[in-house]
């Protein structure tokens, strides 16, 4: 059985998984310094390990895949998306490595990246939408 993610994102569950993965990364980034001392008292310890970080940032590119480059290809061919995509996930990689001591740079950074994310997710949806409704000469013109 082939699984058609065309199909499967109609509803738009990629694109609204991806706006939610990205805001649970800056809310994972953005709390921990807060709540680290608190999480080992609740059993939660396992989330303060950098590797979670980066987890959570393999998810929403993975869920980015499935929902922006089929629907780059196949429906709207709009490059924003993927540009609006990679720049937030370059904002919230550099967040880690440029502000590793300075807590408001990478505030800062998180929230721009994951803002450009969700931003990413939300247009494709809309241009995924307005697609399905338009002549085909007119969903594939380049902007």
């Amino acid at each position: 059985m082939r699984l058609n993610f065309q199909t499967f994102n109609s509803n738009g569950f990629w694109d609204k998984t991806g706006a939610a993965v990205s805001w649970l990364c800056a809310v994972h980034c953005l709390a921990m310094p807060f709540i680290i001392s608190f999480l080992p008292l609740l059993g939660f310890s396992f989330l303060a390990h950098e590797g979670i970080e980066y987890v959570i940032i393999g998810i929403s590119v993975v869920v980015a895949l499935l929902s922006l480059l089929p629907a780059y290809f196949k429906q709207h061919r709009k490059i924003r998306t993927l540009l609006l995509f990679v720049s937030g996930i370059c904002f919230i990689l550099f967040a880690d490595r440029l502000f590793d001591e300075s807590l408001s740079g990478k505030i800062i950074f998180v929230v721009i990246g994951a803002s450009l994310v969700t931003s990413a997710h939300f247009i494709n949806r809309r241009l995924c939408r307005n697609c399905q409704n338009c002549a085909d000469a007119h969903c594939h013109s380049f902007e």
